[in-house]
């Protein structure tokens, strides 16, 4: 019975903290949406910014107020992941290992500059050429008049899909230092991971083979790039084990 109730007040006790952290992310995101929310006609610019020539309309009065509600929360996610990720990681990091804890923090290091670079990769080249092919196909009884929520929306999800494909080569990383990945099982697996792929694209782009591509063709080069850390990983810990065998 009193092992019971120890193990109860401790549950208690992590289910409490665990409250608090969320609770403390979730206050500072919502401030930072506020404040952003007065930048958000700014943040804007940067997207309107790809507009090649699209004439945006909004339909409904309330249409551009929850778009600039949208940006400002989706900026705010951004610029407090790091306080975000910090909450989350001190509750975490107190069960794992000292070797697992340097594991995940790098990866979460790299994980930040990897959705960077992903965003950034997607902003400056996908985006552009999107947008310039969807214009190019218009026709003559058809005029583009787009939705300034659709035009958001799309252009959100292009950014946020790019930046978490971005991500696996440093979760393979993870996962091959934890000894949950060898690099058999992308070798042996990658006609069905190349299929996979070209699905997943599929389903997270917009109906059409350019932007399908655009989204395809970088990651097929990041599974190889995942294929060579897992390999390189797996490599170092066969000398690791043969040198303690020895």
């Amino acid at each position: 019975m009193g092992k019971a109730s120890t193990t109860d007040m401790k549950l208690l006790d992590h289910l409490g903290e665990l409250r608090r952290r969320l609770g403390v992310a979730l206050a500072v995101n919502l401030v930072a949406a506020v404040v952003l929310f007065q930048y958000a006609a700014v943040i804007m610019e940067y997207l309107f910014a790809l507009n090649p020539g699209m004439e945006l309309v909004y339909i409904s009065p309330q249409e551009l107020l929850l778009v600039y509600i949208q940006v400002a929360f989706l900026a705010a996610v951004v610029l407090c992941s790091p306080v975000t990720i910090y909450e989350i990681w001190a509750f975490v990091g107190k069960g794992l290992y000292h070797q697992e804890r340097v594991y995940v923090l790098t990866a979460l290091f790299f994980g930040l500059i990897c959705f960077g670079a992903g965003v950034a990769f997607c902003y400056l080249t996908v985006l552009p050429v999107t947008l310039q092919f969807f214009v190019r196909i218009t026709t003559e009884q058809v005029s583009p008049m787009i939705s300034v929520q659709n035009y958001a929306d799309f252009i959100n999800k292009m950014l946020l899909a790019f930046g978490i494909v971005f991500e696996m080569p440093v979760l393979v990383f993870l996962f091959s230092k934890l000894g949950y990945l060898r690099p058999e099982s992308i070798r042996n697996k990658r006609g069905i991971l190349v299929v996979l792929i070209f699905v997943f694209a599929a389903i997270i782009t917009p109906p059409d083979v350019v932007s399908q591509l655009m989204l395809a063709l970088p990651m097929l080069l990041l599974m190889q790039i995942s294929y060579w850390i897992c390999s390189a990983v797996d490599k170092g810990r066969r000398r690791k084990e043969a040198r303690e065998a020895a």
